[in-house]
């Protein structure tokens, strides 16, 4: 049987111990206890259960739990572990402190208003917030079809192909004026041998003058 107690370590003797008596030839017996822990002690033992229920701190310090689903002294009973307080030192001075956190206790009363409360707001907020979803996604969707719908008349891409094609164009006929075959040959081709052509004719003019 499951029992649990309102302290983390309570020790509940059932049988106190005797010592033994050698003139009266009486045996020394040992003292029988259930000890707790973290507030709950499990029992196996038939003899010892009875003892536990007989005892007078029954339901007084610690109940029954078999049939309980929670805990009713959980927010009562102090943690076994102590809080710890850690100092980070550095050459010899204090630099920094931790404190391992403390868990807020309530009772299972106000505990449970406060989650039937959150569910009233919960249920009350369902539907706006249902809706504001449906919304939004249908707002997504409908962008997704904008984005994948072609356009009939696509406008020209201003990108510089254009004024690309109209510059090659352009070098293409200096180079035949000059005498030049661009077949097959680059943009930066072309300007190199327009380059150089000008300029072997501009070194000719000055020898001639």
């Amino acid at each position: 049987m499951k029992f649990i107690a309102k302290n983390s370590n309570l020790h509940i003797i059932l049988r106190p111990g005797m010592q033994a008596q050698p003139l009266t030839g009486t045996p020394a017996k040992a003292t029988v206890s259930v000890r707790f822990q973290s507030g709950v002690a499990n029992v196996e033992q038939e003899e010892l259960v009875q003892m536990m229920l007989m005892h007078p701190g029954f339901n007084q310090d610690f109940i029954a739990a078999d049939d309980i689903g929670t805990d009713p002294y959980a927010y009562l009973r102090e943690d076994a572990e102590p809080t710890h307080v850690l100092t980070e030192m550095k050459y010899g001075h204090p630099v920094g402190r931790n404190v391992s956190p403390i868990k807020a206790k309530m009772p299972p009363e106000i505990l449970k208003m406060i989650q039937d409360q959150a569910t009233l707001i919960a249920k009350q907020m369902l539907p706006s917030m249902v809706a504001e979803t449906l919304k939004i996604m249908v707002g997504e969707r409908q962008e997704d079809r904008k984005e994948k719908e072609v356009d009939p008349n696509p406008s020209p891409k201003k990108d510089g192909r254009g004024q690309h094609l109209k510059i090659y164009r352009e070098l293409v006929q200096r180079a035949k004026e000059q005498g030049i075959d661009p077949s097959g040959k680059k943009m930066d081709e072309l300007k190199q041998l327009v380059a150089d052509v000008k300029a072997a004719d501009a070194t000719e003019g000055q020898v001639i003058a």
